[in-house]
């Protein structure tokens, strides 16, 4: 869990001249942060990129004191980090990134039918690697699996419900918090982490009985 308290404590060293407490920043915060770039530019080296741009912006706005210690650090941070993602992606690719699109083609289609198309999960894969630590404590192996589908599941539905996953459970925002950096309502927020924990909870219950699930989903 990331410490409000802890940030703030390197920010003010940062500011006092020791920017080598930066370093301190960019451990605690750069595989989550690296996680949400992935996610929306879904091009490993060009995350890498992007998130060294978002660090930098970061540390200038903290050494020119723009953030303000009264506000959620975390926040303020994963602003510049999805801000700058969008805008690369922007630039660089010939689509539009719009957190609240959906491309509906069938007549029946309503929103959250996209969340199992093409993910057809019925056994585990083993060879499947978690990139994301947060995704992976080392509880035991049905645990390892559990994250395992968990991790390709949010990596493999439309950004507009990916971004959000990972923002909730890997970056630890708030609905609230979530709803500000996307500009977008906080109930379109808790609608669509409720439709992807439903979905995905289909999805588990092929291999995991509802107990095994608790403390995951």
């Amino acid at each position: 869990m990331f410490s409000q308290d802890k940030d703030i404590e390197t920010i003010k060293r940062i500011q006092s001249g020791d920017i080598n407490a930066f370093g301190d920043i960019v451990e605690r915060y750069k595989d989550s942060a690296y996680s949400l770039t992935l996610k929306i530019i879904r091009n490993k080296d060009e995350a890498e990129d992007t998130l060294q741009d978002a660090f930098i912006k970061l540390f200038k706005a903290i050494v020119e004191k723009k953030y303000e210690t009264k506000a959620k650090f975390s926040t303020y941070f994963y602003t510049i980090v999805y801000n700058t993602a969008v805008d690369y992606y922007r630039k660089y690719t010939s689509k539009r990134f719009n957190i609240t699109s959906i491309d509906i083609t069938d007549a029946n289609f309503k929103e959250g039918d996209e969340l199992l198309r093409g993910f057809q999960e019925t056994k585990i894969d083993d060879s499947v690697a978690i990139e994301d630590s947060q995704l992976s404590p080392d509880k035991n192996a049905a645990g390892n699996e559990i994250n395992n589908i968990i991790y390709k599941y949010i990596n493999s539905i439309p950004e507009h419900y990916s971004v959000i996953l990972n923002m909730f459970y890997i970056n630890q925002l708030s609905h609230y918090e979530i709803a500000e950096i996307l500009k977008i309502p906080e109930g379109t927020v808790k609608n669509r982490i409720f439709r992807a924990k439903e979905k995905l909870k289909t999805l588990l219950l092929l291999n995991y009985s509802e107990e095994e699930l608790l403390e995951y989903i």
